[in-house]
């Protein structure tokens, strides 16, 4: 029964789901999200001009839920955080250009409970 209710809500949800896409001048995508009744569900990706993918983050009723991947155009990770109900809620970290880390910080509720920054020779920062 479980089962049937669940594929029932899902039929409905996915009839009322878009994918709702932004371009550049030119053409080329610059953003494409999924959008249930005019709010933002699951993955939206921001894309550079040049077609690389610039962010991938994941919604839950318009607000970050999940996580949110940054990266720089040469594609190398920018950026790792984990949202819960629209704030940093987890792990969060930042690279340098060449995939270096620069931080690695814990937030509960957007507050940095602990972490550390590096260097780009990856000693910490004192």
């Amino acid at each position: 029964m479980k089962q049937i209710i669940m594929m029932c809500l899902l039929l409905v949800l996915s009839l009322n789901a878009e994918v709702v896409k932004t371009t550049y001048d030119g053409g080329k995508i610059k953003k494409e999200s999924n959008v249930v009744n005019g709010s933002r569900e699951g993955k939206t990706t921001s894309y550079y001009k040049n077609g690389k993918v610039k962010s991938e983050t994941m919604f839950k009723s318009d607000k970050r839920d999940g996580l949110s991947k940054g990266y720089f155009d040469t594609g190398i990770v920018k950026y790792e955080k984990l949202y819960k109900n629209g704030a940093l809620n987890g792990q969060s970290k930042i690279y340098y250009k060449d995939g270096k880390l620069k931080s690695d910080f814990t937030f509960e509720n957007n507050l940095p409970i602990k972490g550390n920054k590096y260097k780009k020779n990856g000693k910490k920062v004192a």
